[in-house]
């Protein structure tokens, strides 16, 4: 009888041991405390605890059913304030397609019939409008309080008034956004005979860009819980910005892959692409208040590793001491009693001896704190 020979399967656990991998694995290792990959790697664990698409699904949901009121009293705004009815519901045509491109046509029937009848204006119907978009506001501030992990408890009074206000910011962002899109359409006309087509495209994105992070970093001053750096703002709306610019083609791209998915969801197809559009755009929102919050606490982030304990200590001790770190020679003095710097010192190499009246009252150690906790 003869014995059949069985090949092994190669041990994939030997793989780390390559050279290539290795060194990879070593690159990273060394870069992982980094500032801008540590704080990917923190905002993305955080968009994670935070349930961030979930949040985002509630957003895109409360917005669906707001979006008529806030495009009528944008309506409102644009034909008494800047420029004729025609012209304002052509603009915001435009306006509502970037945000649901399927159900933009309908929409924008139902505000034209609305803006015909004039009790639509009067000062009961302007106050039930603000009313009907205010849970999208109470909703996006308390996604900014989970984010920013604060409880907030003001009275009911104080949250409608709070919610009123949001609701007056976004229309107001979203007044200064379409106002300034048609500044830009007359500055391109003005430019037409000058530039190719392919320099006003790229002059009209980097511009699109520049006003929206500037907006969303505007939005983000007055909404976030607390207070911020104005770099860490601005970061934050930068990216958020970037995405938004970014998903459009994707988008479009995902949608020509089967074009017959409205076999699938029938006379739903323009709702569900509608609030698939939505709900990508405030997941990218969320992730940008996600960011600015992870920036924001970036150094507790950061050093609570030191009671943890984390994989590659040594790399990230290296990295704490190229950050924070300082060293003193032997017999000098750290602190003395009755200072009043609000530091917290931890020993990464040698003693430290803490005297009262020139007499040694404790050693600390490597892997020993003191000071401010």
């Amino acid at each position: 009888m003869r014995k059949t020979e069985i090949n092994k399967l190669p041990d994939f656990r030997k793989l780390a041991d390559h050279p290539v991998v290795s060194n990879s694995l070593n690159s990273y290792a060394k870069q992982e405390y980094a500032t801008p990959l540590f704080v990917l790697r923190q905002t993305l664990a955080g968009f994670g605890r935070h349930n961030i698409m979930s949040l985002s699904a509630s957003l895109s949901f409360y917005a669906l059913f707001a979006l008529i009121p806030m495009i009528l009293l944008i309506f409102f705004l644009l034909s008494h304030l800047v420029y004729s009815s025609d012209y304002a519901i052509v603009k915001l045509a435009i306006l509502t397609g970037n945000l649901v491109p399927d159900l933009s046509g309908k929409i924008m029937v139902e505000v034209y019939n609305a803006t015909q009848t004039k009790a639509a204006w009067g000062a009961l119907g302007l106050i039930v409008l603000l009313w009907s978009i205010t849970p999208l506001a109470s909703a996006m501030r308390a996604s900014f309080y989970v984010i920013s992990a604060k409880i907030e408890m003001p009275s009911f009074v104080a949250r409608q008034v709070k919610d009123v206000l949001s609701v007056l910011g976004i229309l107001l962002l979203f007044f200064l956004f379409t106002s300034a899109g048609f500044l830009l359409e007359s500055v391109v006309r003005f430019l037409a005979n000058h530039f190719s087509t392919f320099q006003l495209n790229l002059l009209g994105s980097v511009f699109t860009l520049v006003l929206t992070t500037l907006l969303i970093t505007s939005f983000y001053r007055v909404f976030f819980p607390m207070r911020v750096a104005f770099s860490h703002l601005l970061i934050g709306a930068s990216a958020t910005a970037l995405l938004w610019l970014a998903m459009r083609p994707a988008f479009g791209l995902f949608l020509s892959i089967n074009e017959s998915y409205g076999a699938i969801f029938g006379s739903m197809k323009a709702l569900f692409v509608s609030i698939t559009w939505l709900y990508l755009n405030f997941a990218v929102f969320l992730f940008g208040t996600e960011l600015i919050a992870t920036l924001r606490k970036m150094d507790v982030l950061l050093l609570k590793g030191l009671f943890d304990n984390v994989p590659n200590k040594a790399n990230y001790i290296a990295a704490l001491m190229q950050r924070y770190g300082k060293t003193w020679k032997q017999d000098e003095k750290i602190i003395e009693l009755g200072n009043i710097e609000r530091n917290l010192y931890f020993i990464v190499e040698g003693t430290v001896h803490i005297t009262k009246n020139d007499i040694v009252r404790n050693i600390l150690k490597s892997g020993d704190y003191f000071g401010e906790t």
